[in-house]
């Protein structure tokens, strides 16, 4: 494999009012992958959709130089995409996908295209595919006052959640409490409703009156470690981080667990849990000797998926999945993300909670995480010039 110097183009969205950070929160991020690619050899520079010149096959983005921030002068495209940027945004995707579309057009390679960003946006696709994979998936429905009805009578917990939703937002958890009463979640909101009817019209008032008839959520079967209506400990779940290196191996990059810190019915970090060591939190449920069965369970199911999307999809270079285990330790996979982040790291990194071990064990997965595109970036380009 050629090992002279490659540009890898990270496809964002400049924040014009903000100086500072010129692509917005991510802009650190991507300072982060400026450096860890220069340590490959790996050029990086990061653009808008409006910085592509589709008459001259030209691009005048930005990189990073002695820690600061530079505009550069047009120059060709970059010979890998790392696409970070929306694909739901109303005003900007569309513009982003003419940009992709003749970046694919001149058989310019992404780290993550754009097959796979879209359906692991899409919930429901997504729950489609991975049905015929030999996983455990939870019970899923398009969300109508029918498959509601039939979702309450069936399971003492579940949970409504948008099907294209991201960073737990609009996501209600409704649990059995006792026959027809029911508890319905949403952020930090509680409501103890009884009868079908009372959860249906206490629903369509979180989340208005299209939410049980236009496809746009999902009801879902809970799966939680504990019996949800009498938790000893904070609900949790496995963040696992895939991705491929230059020879297009894949391994588990790192594996952290998000525990919620308050009685909301998500485990993102946005709405406040924190990242802790799964092993830890492994051990207090389960105990020490089942661990790393679990664990072992979890990257066998996580490859395997990572495995079967290629095959039906496309070739990519990383995804997160979100998994959950059940009482027995069986891994469930309740969602993937295309575009995974890497705070789950970084929090433990830089954490006084933990000891000086397990930060520089964090901080070594922080930094492979962020390296480990540009490495898969050499071997896309090793791969065609050979």
């Amino acid at each position: 494999m050629s090992t002279s110097k490659i540009t890898v183009g990270i496809l964002s969205r400049r924040t014009p009012d903000d100086s500072d950070r010129l692509f917005g929160p991510p802009t650190g991020f991507f300072e982060e992958c400026c450096l860890a690619a220069e340590s490959l050899g790996v050029r990086v520079v990061v653009f808008d959709a409006d910085d592509i010149h589709l008459e001259t096959d030209t691009v005048t983005p930005a990189t990073l130089i002695n820690s600061r921030w530079h505009e550069c002068g047009p120059e060709p495209w970059p010979q890998v995409i790392y696409d970070r940027a929306p694909v739901s945004d109303p005003v900007y995707s569309p513009k982003a996908d003419r940009i992709r579309a003749r970046f694919m057009r001149s058989d310019i390679p992404f780290i993550n295209p754009l097959e796979i960003i879209r359906i692991a946006a899409d919930k429901w696709g997504a729950f489609g595919l991975l049905s015929n994979y030999d996983v455990l998936l939870p019970d899923t429905a398009c969300l109508t006052c029918d498959s509601l009805d039939a979702f309450l009578d069936r399971y003492e917990h579940v949970y409504i959640k948008p099907v294209e939703g991201s960073l737990g937002s609009d996501i209600v958890e409704i649990i059995s409490v006792q026959a027809h009463i029911w508890v319905v979640r949403m952020d930090e909101a509680c409501h103890r409703v009884t009868g079908r009817q009372a959860v249906r019209h206490k629903i369509r008032s979180l989340l208005g009156n299209q939410a049980l008839r236009d496809s746009v959520y999902l009801v879902q079967q809970g799966i939680s470690v504990e019996p949800v209506a009498h938790r000893h400990r904070p609900r949790f779940d496995l963040r696992v981080l895939m991705q491929q290196d230059d020879q297009k191996q894949w391994g588990m990059t790192g594996l952290v667990a998000r525990v919620c810190q308050t009685d909301i019915p998500t485990t993102n970090l946005s709405t406040g849990a924190r990242s802790e060591e799964a092993e830890s939190i492994l051990d207090a449920h389960y105990g020490v000797s089942q661990r790393q069965a679990i664990v072992d369970r979890v990257v066998h199911m996580s490859l395997s998926i990572c495995q079967g999307l290629e095959q039906d999809l496309c070739a990519f270079g990383e995804l997160g999945l979100d998994i959950i285990p059940d009482p027995n330790g069986e891994p469930w996979l309740i969602e993937i993300n295309a575009k995974p982040g890497r705070n789950v790291f970084k929090r433990i990194a830089h954490s006084e909670d933990v000891s000086d071990q397990v930060r520089t064990r964090f901080k070594h997965i922080r930094r492979q995480a962020v390296t480990m595109p540009f490495r898969y970036a050499r071997g896309l380009i090793g791969s065609l010039t050979h």
